[in-house]
């Protein structure tokens, strides 16, 4: 606006002097001098005493006003210094601020990220004491079963020996006439059934809670099946059909029986308990590579892909409660894990699940595979 005002005030003093100076100028100067060529050289020295004059005039306006720009200018680029030294001051503060941040910032890093690693220490030791402590209590009732499967043993054997003293008795007093007698020999023949069937239950008890710490015997696989089948068979009824398709070759493996039983026990109840009313179970074993495989599929209502991860993890169950405390599967994991052998699920909702168990029989040296596989 300023700029505009002065613009203004040059041309309007310019029109101002210029008339004033042409009128009074003109009028002074016919009015005195009456020779034409003397008043031709009076107007052209008129003409330049006014440029000179007004020369004079604008250097002295626009001197003024210039000096008075630069002045401005001088100052503005004196703020300019001043306002960049302060940018430069606070830039400097800043990026020492910023570095005492990015200081703190990393140590806290590393403190969250020790406070992390003592999170995951712990949780791993919580884990472990979970382990443990199901362990321990999974042997306290294996330590019990024993114990009362010992003095239960014990109490059948001795009735169960009786009964087969007097069938014996009753065979040497009838002799001849057993084989007559139709009725009495089929009498006879039921007698010993039950109680070869009575003394097979018990012994399959005894190899469940069998308690030695050694992985080292020989494991007939398709004899752990059949003693765990007849452990279960009261559970299995009618409602269940069990398929055997073992392989023709004697899988042996080196570990602890009774834990294999009760590996393979805790698989057939999980999946007799799947199955709601009618079904079936199939058990197949078979050798792959160096290593006994063996497979169990049921008809259940199987497992979600979602619950499928976790269905190992300690006290985890979707059975409704009362009806199982989610060890079962975590227990026999470990078992397999002890036996440096692989457990694996496949399964769908409304079909059935398929279990496989894996157990290396090369754990022992070379040659006491082969004496393994021979036996």
């Amino acid at each position: 606006m300023k700029i505009l005002k002065f613009e203004y005030q040059i041309t309007l003093a310019y029109w101002i002097i210029g008339s004033l100076w042409i009128l009074f100028s003109d009028n002074l100067l016919s009015s005195n001098i009456n020779n034409t060529d003397l008043l031709t050289h009076g107007q052209t020295y008129k003409g330049w005493f006014y440029v000179i004059v007004t020369g004079i005039l604008f250097f002295l306006f626009l001197k003024k006003h210039l000096s008075r720009l630069r002045k401005t200018e001088q100052e503005l680029e004196h703020h300019k210094n001043n306002l960049q030294q302060l940018v430069d001051s606070k830039t400097e503060a800043l990026d020492a601020a910023i570095e005492h941040l990015e200081a703190s910032n990393e140590i806290l890093s590393q403190k969250n990220e020790i406070i992390n690693t003592q999170n995951l220490e712990l949780k791993e030791a919580l884990d472990h004491l979970k382990e443990t402590q199901s362990q321990l209590f999974q042997a306290e009732i294996m330590a019990s079963l024993g114990v009362l499967t010992a003095g239960v043993a014990h109490e059948i054997n001795n009735p169960l020996n009786y009964i087969l003293g007097g069938v014996t008795g009753l065979e040497s007093y009838f002799k001849g006439d057993i084989e007559k007698n139709e009725q009495l020999k089929l009498f006879i023949e039921s007698i010993k059934t039950g109680v070869d069937r009575a003394s097979l239950i018990v012994t399959s008890l005894n190899q469940l809670s069998r308690s030695k710490g050694s992985y080292s015997e020989a494991c007939h696989l398709h004899k752990i099946i059949d003693d765990c089948l007849i452990l279960v068979n009261s559970q299995l009824g009618d409602r269940i059909n069990v398929i055997r398709d073992f392989t023709g070759i004697d899988l042996i493996v080196p570990g602890n029986s009774g834990q294999l039983h009760q590996a393979i026990v805790n698989i057939l109840i999980n999946a007799i308990q799947g199955i709601e009313n009618k079904g079936s179970i199939v058990i197949s074993t078979e050798m792959e590579e160096d290593q006994a495989c063996l497979k169990i599929t049921d008809t259940g209502h199987g497992i979600s892909q979602e619950n499928l991860p976790r269905i190992t993890d300690f006290f985890f169950t979707t059975k409704e409660p009362g009806k199982g405390a989610g060890l079962g599967l975590s227990v026999t994991y470990n078992i397999i894990k002890a036996h440096k052998g692989t457990l694996s699920f496949e399964s769908e909702l409304h079909k059935g699940t398929t279990v496989k168990i894996c157990l290396p029989i090369n754990s022992l040296r070379y040659g006491e595979t082969q004496d393994f596989i021979r036996r």
